[in-house]
């Protein structure tokens, strides 16, 4: 009788075994199908594009997605449109971009992008001030490299992760449905109830606490020069190696406060400086374009166009775009040392309590 007991355990045990992995199986066979990460192919049959989850998405889809033109880059660049590039510059665009991105994330977006042969006409991306202090191998957050490389013994990872799978079947769901594809308005954030004065106002006067309660750090300008040249260090390469993309960058239109930040903080010069040494330094290259909005007064000065003092309002992503369309605000590198200057003056004597009025 025991044998026979044993017998049967051993058969259940088998069984429940063979259950596992067939469910294990399928699972993965269904990831790989559905695969919403786009770790190894386009979207399948009536399957949508779907971006949503930047950090997870943008490796894949640099890899396996059609395009021949890219928007990377942070925040920034989330609101624009690829429409807008598609329609009017006749582009085939996809944005790759995703909020807090450092050089280092640049790096390897670019790095997806160039894999392979695929031609690249154009990569729009813009550059800020964290960008290009921070240190250069620091990511925004912890990347998951699984989907960042090519090693297929790594990717239980993405096969068996129940995160993974649901997203497959959301996926699933919308290509039932007959959704199509949202590249036009991925990772965008435009509602209208996050931007205005109060808004801004409320998020600048804690960052001026911040600042005014703070031990600034002190740091030399050749500390500061070398810190932007170990990021640039990290987007140059692609720009030598691939002279037949043209690499448009973009200076955003931060806020007067934000400025005003700088000032109180002991920073301004260094901050222009990094900003002129790294504008001089992509000049270099013909392949480069500069487009620069740190002077643009009408968007700076009206506290309205921010949701914080470097935020902007999607209209402002909708005036660069049309900027870089029609050739308009491009800075050339005979310009830099005089636009770096008369900023400099005009920020370093503005009545920055006047917008800080009710």
């Amino acid at each position: 009788m025991e044998k026979k007991s044993t017998g049967g355990n051993g058969r259940f045990l088998a069984g429940f075994v063979i259950t596992v992995i067939a469910v294990l199986v399928i699972n993965a066979l269904f990831v790989v199908y559905t695969d919403p990460f786009y770790q190894y192919h386009a979207p399948l049959g009536r399957l949508p594009i779907l971006l949503e989850e930047p950090v997870y998405q943008t490796a894949g889809a640099a890899r396996n997605l059609e395009y021949t033109d890219a928007i990377v880059g942070t925040s920034m660049t989330e609101n624009m449109h690829t429409s807008w590039f598609d329609e009017e510059m006749g582009w085939n665009t996809i944005k790759l971009s995703y909020s807090g991105a450092k050089t280092d994330d640049l790096k390897e977006i670019m790095g997806q992008i160039f894999a392979g042969d695929r031609k690249v006409n154009h990569i729009v991306m813009d550059l800020n001030e964290y960008q290009l202090t921070s240190p250069k191998d620091q990511p925004y957050v912890e990347r998951p490299e699984y989907l960042y490389d090519t090693k297929i013994w790594n990717d239980r990872d993405y096969l068996l992760n129940f995160s993974v799978t649901v997203r497959g079947y959301k996926v699933l769901l919308a290509g039932w449905k007959g959704s199509g594809d949202n590249t036009d308005t991925a990772y965008t954030w435009e509602e209208e109830n996050l931007f205005g004065k109060e808004i801004t106002i409320r998020s600048a006067r804690r960052d001026k606490q911040n600042i005014l309660n703070a031990t600034h750090e002190t740091r030399t300008r050749e500390d500061w020069i070398e810190g932007c040249q170990e990021n640039l260090d990290n987007i140059l390469p692609f720009i030598r190696e691939h002279t037949d993309t043209e690499f448009i960058i973009f200076y955003p239109p931060y806020s007067v406060l934000y400025w005003e930040q700088k000032v109180l903080s002991g920073e301004l010069e260094d901050i222009l400086a990094i900003y002129k040494y790294s504008i001089q330094t992509l000049l270099q290259y013909p392949n480069v374009r500069i487009f620069y909005f740190h002077d643009e007064k009408d968007i700076i000065e009206n506290i309205d166009n921010y949701r914080d003092v470097c935020h902007h309002h999607p209209k402002c992503n909708r005036f660069i775009f049309e900027c870089i369309r029609d050739g308009k605000k491009e800075l050339t590198i005979g310009g830099t040392e005089e636009r770096s200057r008369d900023l400099h003056t005009y920020l370093r004597d503005l009545d920055y309590s006047l917008y800080w009025e009710e």
